[in-house]
């Protein structure tokens, strides 16, 4: 039952959350062009008349094989805060599996994403079933599609969910493809809010749904064994149902010793409670003449326990006006002790479980046990009220969830264990900044709200926060900021450095933070160089590299815009600005300026970033068109609508991919009405565009991070108000080879043995004649020791390295050559 407190309290939510969907979706269909078809892919190239030769290539909505980039197949996957982890801070129903294993259903309310996820204790891991991955749960434009209010299971294994458009149906056995959602365009279901359901004998699904702007109350019963619909509201008379009953709360069912069963609803209305009697087939409308006996509501969501027993509410003549009683299968009340939350307003949540058991959670999140004989507290799950849903598993461990997320009760220590998008899943929907480390482990900057920032590891399973509030689960994020702007893996000695909103640059380690004693308070973007400087780009005229210890300024214009790592000259880099590009190793320099751009009006155009190619080339996006800068001679190629292909004149290159391909963003274009993520392949433009289900979710792109996989690579896309995109391309690669994530002049094997104790192999290849080095820094970055420094033919080779004078723990070996380096981990065991 929910209390009429509570009741009050959802009402309230229900309209915040509905104008919060409603303002949020205008502020960003402002952002995002009208797409009238969002299934063309096009590609093409300009002839030598300069007439545009358009081709056309369909791609389907969802990922799958069948998808193409110039014969390449491509597919999509999705992270961010609805499907990741538990899902969502909004956690209302909670069922422990027959494993022990809970199913958690969670949302985020304002994005509208989210559903149900089973949390693997053993692995520590997460099965999500989301309606970002599965349409079929609820479109996100739907206020309350993807939350679900209560979890059943038949006696068949199917879970039974009641969502706030719906019923939806899942076998666990099967996975996702067998879901199925039960709502108004495709049932008698009304479309209101399913507040809770229950599972009669004969199989079939009783449902309390209450009336809410979008759809209509009332009970409704469904039996999957004959596909037969039943639905009584407002103003039904069919089986003697009250006709002014117009939505119900709660409903439970209890079978009757002599066969069939009664079906009892809460009717949501202030003291309104029915009967339904499956032999007569008849409701009844019990008495509320505050008579002492009457059974005045239901508790909450599970009121039959293990013996067929009901709990719920009744009127007494004693001190308190309710009592907690429970009803055995031969008609019997049963008066238990009762709990210090007797009250029905003081009921957030309840289970009733065993024989004449039950647990519960107060307004003030206390959970209390009753073990049949007397009540124990099991103290606050978390502090605060909005405690939605509560469940014990056979050890006696107990679950329980509301805002905030869920949280576990470990019964043989009494310690309550905290599970948020903080320490189980991506946390934001607005990612800044992604880098990604030797061992394909994918960082993320986040912002999970006001004062909640931090960064997040994905190592392909699970999530590992960096926050403030990981509660145990995760590391610490100590800086008075709610955002980490610049998020980067030094490859020299594997840490990741980090820009804390105003709050400088720091390295961590992996176990603490180190100030790098940088004077500004913001970076717009950090690069290591071959040569182990860790370069910086400040906001407005400040560009510096860090050396033993110093920041040494070399002179740059304009707000920065990014910095990458040049990939063929040694201790070089680029660096971009509104009104610069510049190559530099600190005493070296090219520069670019937007008046050296004919194409450009120095009044107001503007350059937007830069990626670096091979051999001195790099693209250079701006507002008007695409140059592609050769520093070795200082002449360009531009690339705009009037003279080629390229899907719009707003173009921020973005990433080189493994196949040579140059990745860029044409957000802010007026030429075209499609925005998208876009391609060159130095002959064809192509672009994919943005579409709301099953491909890239947002043209405006932050970051886009290359990951080498066998047979092909990923994108690591961060859009905007999404979280991250990742295309997955199969295909051969060839062409031009992405510096950042792919190293074609060497190659770096893992040492073995790996732990050691001293001594280890390693093992790399050269291929092509040139000077290599080969050091070893601990986990501080400090060289200590210099295994190979000297000219190699292309080959195979090995380094023996003795480790007895060092202490143990963890240390980095780097191999450089060509101006290219990579690095790897390894332990010594002492």
């Amino acid at each position: 039952m929910i209390s009429q407190s509570k009741f009050t309290q959802m009402k309230k939510f229900i309209l915040i959350s509905c104008s919060f969907i409603f303002s949020y979706q205008i502020s960003d269909a402002q952002l995002q062009p009208v797409n009238k078809n969002p299934n063309i892919l096009v590609s093409g190239k300009t002839s030598k008349g300069g007439e545009k030769n358009y081709k056309k290539e369909f791609v389907q909505q969802t990922s799958g094989s069948g998808n193409t980039i110039s014969g390449n197949t491509y597919s999509w996957r999705f992270y961010n805060t609805g499907n990741t982890g538990i899902q969502g801070d909004y956690a209302e129903a909670v069922r422990i599996d027959h494993d022990g294993d809970p199913y958690i259903a969670a949302y985020t309310p304002g994005w509208e994403e989210g559903g149900f996820a089973k949390f693997i204790q053993a692995d520590n891991r997460w099965i999500n079933y989301s309606n970002v991955d599965y349409p079929v749960i609820g479109n996100i434009n739907d206020v309350g599609a993807s939350r679900i209010s209560d979890i059943e299971e038949d006696t068949n294994g199917i879970l039974w969910m009641a969502t706030w458009r719906g019923i939806l149906k899942f076998n666990p056995a099967a996975g996702g493809s067998s879901l199925e959602f039960f709502g108004a365009k495709n049932s008698i279901h009304p479309g209101g809010r399913t507040m809770d359901l229950a599972i009669a004998p004969d199989g079939s699904v009783w449902a309390a749904v209450l009336s809410v702007v979008w759809g209509n109350g009332g009970l409704v019963n469904y039996n999957p064994a004959t596909n037969l619909w039943r639905y009584w509201h407002y103003g039904s008379t069919e089986n003697n149902w009250p006709s002014l009953i117009g939505f119900c709360e709660n409903v439970s069912v209890q079978k009757k010793n002599t066969g069939g069963y009664v079906v009892w609803v809460d009717g949501a209305e202030w003291n309104t409670m029915i009967t339904f009697d499956s032999d007569s087939q008849l409701f009844t409308l019990l008495p509320q003449n505050q008579v002492p006996g009457e059974v005045v509501a239901l508790p909450g969501t599970v009121c039959i326990d293990d013996a067929n027993n009901l709990w719920a509410f009744r009127y007494t003549d004693s001190g308190n006006i309710y009592s907690l009683d429970y009803r055995t299968p031969t008609g019997n009340w049963i008066t238990p002790p009762q709990p210090l939350s007797n009250s029905e307003n003081n009921i957030n949540a309840f289970k009733a479980y065993g024989s004449g058991k039950a647990i519960l959670v107060d307004g003030n999140s206390n959970v209390w046990n009753f073990s049949g004989t007397s009540w124990q507290n099991y103290g606050v799950w978390r502090e605060g009220g909005f405690s939605y849903g509560v469940d014990i598993d056979n050890d006696g461990n107990v679950w329980a969830t509301g805002i905030g997320g869920a949280a576990k009760r470990n019964a043989q220590t009494g310690i309550w264990q905290r599970y948020r998008i903080t320490n189980t899943s991506q946390m934001t929907y607005w990612v800044e900044d992604i880098t990604i480390d030797n061992d394909g482990n994918v960082w993320m900057a986040g912002n999970a709200g006001t004062g909640v920032g931090g960064f997040q590891k994905f190592d392909g399973t699970r999530w590992t926060g960096h926050n403030e509030f990981t509660y145990g689960l995760g590391y610490p994020f100590p800086f008075p900021t709610d955002n980490a702007e610049v998020l980067y893996f030094r490859p020299s000695n594997g840490n990741i450095i980090v820009n804390p909103m105003f709050n400088y640059l720091h390295s961590w380690n992996g176990s603490s933070y180190t100030s790098l004693n940088y004077p500004n308070d913001r970076s717009q973007g950090v690069a290591e160089d071959s040569q182990n400087r860790l370069w910086s780009l400040g906001e407005y005229y400040d560009l510096k590299y860090y050396s033993d210890n110093i920041w040494t300024s070399v002179p740059f214009m304009g707000w920065g815009s990014n910095i990458k790592k040049d990939p063929s000259r040694p201790g070089t880099v680029w660096a971009c600005s509104g009104y610069q590009v510049l190559r530099t190793d600190g005493i070296y320099n090219f520069s670019k300026v937007v008046n050296d751009f004919t194409e450009l009006d120095p009044q107001s155009d503007v350059l937007t970033t830069v990626i670096p190619a091979a051999d001195g080339f790099a693209w250079v996006g701006t507002n008007q068109g695409l140059a592609k800068l050769n520093s070795n001679n200082g002449t360009y190629e531009f690339y705009s609508p009037s003279n080629s292909q390229i899907p719009g004149e707003n173009i921020s290159p973005l990433a080189i991919s493994p196949d040579g391909r140059l990745w860029f963003a044409n957000f802010g274009s007026s030429s075209t009405s499609v925005y998208g993520l876009c391609w060159f392949d130095g002959t064809n433009f192509g672009i994919i565009p943005q579409q709301q289900i099953g491909g890239l979710p947002h043209a405006q792109i932050y970051d886009i991070e290359v990951k080498n996989i066998q047979n092909g690579y990923e994108l690591w896309i961060s859009c905007a108000s999404t979280g991250v995109a990742v295309l997955t391309v199969n295909g051969s690669p060839s062409g031009i080879i992405n510096p950042e994530t792919q190293i074609n002049f060497i190659t770096l094997e893992q040492n073995y043995p790996n732990p050691f104790n001293p001594v280890t192999i390693i093992r790399f290849t050269v291929n092509k004649e040139s000077f290599t080095e080969l050091k070893v820094f601990d986990i501080t970055g400090r060289e200590v020791a210099s295994l190979l420094s000297e000219n190699l033919k292309a080959g195979v080779y090995e380094k023996i390295f003795n480790a007895s004078s060092l202490p143990g723990g963890t240390y980095f070996y780097t191999l450089r050559s060509s101006g290219f380096s990579e690095s790897k981990k390894m332990i010594l065991l002492k």
